[in-house]
């Protein structure tokens, strides 16, 4: 909801996207064949009524959001305070702030501000999760996200203003990922950081768990090889250079493009997320760490949480980020009992010490593929952590502070302060109250989503948007 001072000027919000909106071989065609220019996309895509109708606000415009309680970052909050945004990033937060008069004001004194959802891992929002082939460091995101995917609109709804996108487990070596908002006609247009990491991950897809360790340890190995063999033919032509054997003068020999990624790897130029699906996985994670010495974060699934002793002495001297799987919680079954008990992976990594981002499931197409629906929820996920122990500041910080370390994004990303890019939430309620529901969401300082215009809302609940807002202002 915004009020009407100082500036009369109402926002539009975006028209939700609907699943089936585009055919996905459209940005598949685009991203592969033609290199994407984003304004003749744009161009092409608000041409056609099948695709999003953008009415959102500029993120060069000013806005100022004049908030009754603001959560600067997990365990600090401010009350009664204006946060002042231009050209995207926050740029004063105050009591006593002058609102410029040409901004947009959204009254939020009714309503809680806080920080923005990340997802630190995650494979929503592409068109194939995974290739086919085990090895394709050479694949980029870019060339699988579909703006339109239903994954991107429900992120808008649930308070993520970044996301990161990454091939699926099902690969030995998949492709690059990307840090992207939820929000845009193209992939150029959404991307915050790209590419971010390469995937790998222990999880086999065929065959036996060494057999698919073997093929981790030859494609690296054979990137290794591949940039040994490139620095002796260049060296060799600048003795034959020298010795006037040749009569070029530039070396033009470039490094293959489809081991370039592997070689990146290996020298530091990008790091990767290493998904261990198990416990029994991570002497091999371990291993494979030790002997390549690659910057990584580990990504842990499954049943992982057993080998936290083997784990927290490597990550701690290491200093290796870590992403929890999204189950924060297990049902195991004694095998001589039969006695059922709970186990909590996310309160025994904390009890070690350890620091961790959480997660949801992210799957395109569907809200994330589970069997309990309220997983795909970061609130439910912090309220889960909570009741396993962990203090409501630690449990948001997975979704924010930690999240935006994880992803090397933490100077812009994660809070409220001055600076930085106003990646905000506005909701009814404090987050872990049954009636809070984001009501606004700003990316980068642009206003990507609007409950009270939010469409499929409307047409759940009949509402007409005017008793969604953050506070008790007018909403047009």
């Amino acid at each position: 909801m915004f009020s009407s001072k100082p500036s009369p000027i109402q926002p539009e919000a975006p028209v939700v996207s609907h699943p089936g909106d585009s055919p996905r071989s459209f940005f598949h065609f685009f991203n592969r064949l033609v290199p994407m220019n984003k304004f003749l996309t744009a161009s092409l895509l608000t041409l056609s009524p099948l695709f999003l109708s953008f009415g959102a606000s500029s993120a060069q415009e000013q806005l100022a959001i004049r908030a009754g309680k603001v959560m600067l970052e997990p365990g600090k909050t401010l009350q009664g305070v204006t946060i002042l945004i231009k050209d995207g990033k926050i740029r004063e937060i105050g009591k006593d702030i002058k609102v410029p008069w040409n901004a947009r004001v959204i009254d939020a004194r009714k309503g809680f501000v806080m920080p923005a959802f990340i997802l630190a891992h995650g494979s929503g929002g592409m068109d194939r999760e995974n290739e086919s082939m085990p090895v394709t460091p050479f694949l980029s995101v870019m060339d699988s996200i579909n703006p339109v995917d239903i994954f991107f609109e429900n992120c808008r709804r649930a308070g993520y203003g970044a996301v990161h996108v990454i091939p699926g487990n099902a690969c030995a070596i998949g492709g690059t990922g990307g840090v992207f908002t939820p929000f845009g006609k193209t992939p150029e247009e959404m991307q915050i950081l790209e590419p971010s990491v390469l995937k790998i991950s222990l999880q086999p897809t065929r065959g036996s768990r060494a057999d698919h360790y073997r093929t981790i340890l030859t494609a690296l190995q054979d990137a290794i090889n591949t940039k040994k063999d490139f620095e002796r033919r260049k060296k060799e032509f600048e003795e034959d250079k020298k010795n006037g054997a040749t009569t070029k003068k530039e070396f033009e020999e470039v490094l293959d493009p489809l081991k370039k990624p592997l070689i990146d790897l290996l020298e530091g130029k990008i790091g990767a997320m290493l998904y261990i699906p198990s416990a029994t996985d991570v002497p091999a994670a371990i291993r494979l760490c030790q002997r390549f010495r690659f910057p990584v974060t580990f990504v842990l699934g499954g049943n992982s949480y057993k080998a936290v002793d083997v784990l927290k002495p490597f990550v701690k001297l290491r200093r290796i980020p870590l992403v929890l799987d999204p189950q924060l919680e297990i049902i195991e079954t004694d095998p001589i009992t039969k006695e059922k008990k709970r186990v909590s992976p996310v309160r025994i990594f904390a009890d070690a010490g350890l620091r961790f981002a959480l997660t949801t499931p992210a799957s395109s197409g569907r809200w994330g593929r589970t069997s309990n629906p309220t997983l795909n929820y970061p609130t439910w996920q912090c309220g889960t952590a909570i009741r396993n122990g962990l203090s409501p500041e630690k449990a948001l910080a997975g979704f924010t502070t930690e999240a935006a370390a994880v992803l090397g994004l933490s100077h812009r990303l994660g809070k409220i302060k001055k600076g930085m890019e106003a990646y905000i939430q506005i909701r009814s309620a404090p987050p872990f109250e049954p009636e809070s529901v984001v009501t606004h969401l700003l990316a980068g300082g642009q206003l990507i989503y609007q409950r009270s215009k939010d469409p499929r809302v409307k047409a759940l609940t009949g509402a007409k948007g005017t008793n969604t807002n953050a506070g008790g202002g007018r909403s047009k």
